[in-house]
């Protein structure tokens, strides 16, 4: 099979007569819209005619895309197998719970724990572990345990700070006696069903007779690396790119709704978007941005969760400042590690110039933070951070939009349909229709022939449904920046 090179051949040229309607473009798209729609977003996400859309270029490049054949998708995340229980009531009724090896109760929140289950109280020296001595019994909104603190001093008892309202208790292990009949219990995790929602979007553009003629020629690359030569109105180029710039801005902005209606009555339902999804995870705020920060909070989100090492690669979407923020963090910790620095080796270079025949360069960027415990972050731009079309919020301290300084931590673990974030799209789901006049999107209308209006122009419609799906958003999160 040939080799499929990911660079779309374009050229601007002038209308001719061989652009025909069976090889346009936007023909193609409407005609099988399963096979174009790729390619008209890798044309549209390609650097030379929109780099702003890291999200989709990235999830189509990866192949991180799910087709579904309705509007709604539902998903299973499993929960942790234990967990602590929270106390509800101190019933030992006494100062010293424990003192002279007696047993003394406890209200908590679960009848998880049976007789002979070891608990404890959760400090750090495991000092205070209780057998459970009687199976539990309910009483109001609880469940009361007796226990037996696994001590032979009789001097020796529980601290009643550790049994305050609040509090957790947790299991260690289950513990018996000789000719037990008895056994330790068993928690199973009950996962947790989310569901999720594509959103529906429509765009239109109207060119008129008198608009420029110009076309754009494509070269689309079939499964066989064939490359096959197609036209597109070049007034259609900057239709789609703001088609694909608003379906990335509504794959991290979108939020969800039911009751918002549309001119005829009908509820506009949206499904959330990166951002309104990541309200539930790991978001904190930051003022100074730190290395130390950095690996603080990255902890959080791995901690006993992925083991260290090379599992541990996180992306971080952000702006053009954020960047800046990030790579001088970096270089602050470098200056303070004491380590000897070995960046002038690839820092200064020679140079051409046409000030001085012996011109050099210096200078170098951070862009990848390899941290201890086998933890990578790696920095992602997204130009939608950056955008001062949407982006007001100024940052007085620097003048530049407080969103460029927003770090979006995303997951992408897993390949293809088994990633952790995927595009998800409806089955059939993109429509695009020609509504032409006295013109039409293959040239003017001559002689006698059939028009949907009187009109000397032409208007394009395109619809479609997709959404953003992350299988567990406590994998991800945000640092966002908030001045004191």
């Amino acid at each position: 099979m040939a080799k499929i090179s990911n660079k779309l051949v374009t050229k601007q040229m002038s209308w001719h007569a061989n652009m025909t309607e069976m090889n346009h473009l936007g023909a193609s798209l409407h005609a099988r819209p399963e096979v174009f729609e790729s390619k008209m977003a890798q044309l549209f996400s390609s650097k030379r005619y929109f780099s702003d859309n890291s999200l989709t270029s990235s999830l189509v490049a990866s192949g991180r895309e799910k087709e579904i054949a309705t509007t709604e998708w539902e998903w299973s995340l499993k929960t942790a197998s234990t967990k602590p229980l929270v106390v509800l009531e101190n019933l030992s009724g006494t100062s010293y719970p424990g003192k002279g090896r007696t047993n003394f109760k406890l209200k908590l929140s679960e009848n998880w724990f049976v007789t002979g289950d070891v608990i404890h109280p959760g400090t750090s020296n495991k000092k205070y572990q209780c057998r459970v001595q009687e199976q539990p019994y309910r009483q109001g909104n609880g469940w009361v345990y007796t226990l037996r603190l696994m001590d032979d001093n009789i001097a020796s008892f529980v601290p009643v700070i550790h049994l305050g309202v609040g509090t957790q208790w947790a299991k260690l292990f289950s513990m018996y006696e000789e000719a037990a009949e008895q056994s330790g219990s068993t928690q199973y995790s009950l996962p947790i069903t989310l569901k999720n929602r594509l959103s529906r979007l429509r765009k239109k553009y109207r060119v008129t007779g008198d608009a420029s003629t110009e076309v754009l020629a494509v070269g689309i690359p079939d499964s066989n690396g064939v490359m096959h030569k197609s036209w597109i109105k070049y007034a259609e180029v900057e239709y789609w790119q703001q088609y694909y710039r608003e379906l990335e801005r509504s794959y991290w902005y979108s939020r969800s709704t039911d009751t918002v209606l549309g001119a005829n009555g009908r509820p506009v339902f949206n499904g959330p978007g990166i951002q309104e999804q990541l309200e539930d995870s790991h978001r904190e705020t930051y003022s100074h941005l730190t290395t130390e920060l950095i690996e603080e909070y990255l902890m959080d989100i791995f901690y006993s969760r992925v083991a260290p090492g090379s599992q541990r690669h996180i992306k971080a979407f952000t702006g053009e400042y954020g960047m800046l923020l990030f790579h001088r963090a970096v270089q602050d910790w470098m200056n303070k590690s004491g380590f000897v620095k070995i960046v002038e080796d690839f820092s200064v270079n020679k140079t051409k110039s046409q000030y001085h025949d012996n011109a050099w360069q210096a200078g170098y960027q951070f862009t990848k933070y390899s941290m201890a415990n086998g933890s990578t972050l790696e920095l992602v731009h997204l130009p939608l951070y950056d955008d001062r079309e949407i982006n007001f919020e100024i940052d007085p301290l620097t003048g530049y939009p407080t969103e460029s300084m927003r770090f979006t931590f995303l997951d992408f673990s897993g390949e293809k349909q088994d990633s952790n974030i995927l595009k998800v799209k409806k089955k059939g789901g993109m429509s695009l229709i020609y509504v032409g006049g006295m013109v039409s999107p293959f040239g003017p209308v001559t002689n006698t022939g059939l028009a949907s209006h009187a009109g000397d122009y032409y208007e394009m419609h395109v619809k479609d449904q997709c959404g953003i799906h992350i299988q567990d958003v406590s994998r991800c999160g945000e640092l966002i920046l908030k001045r004191n």
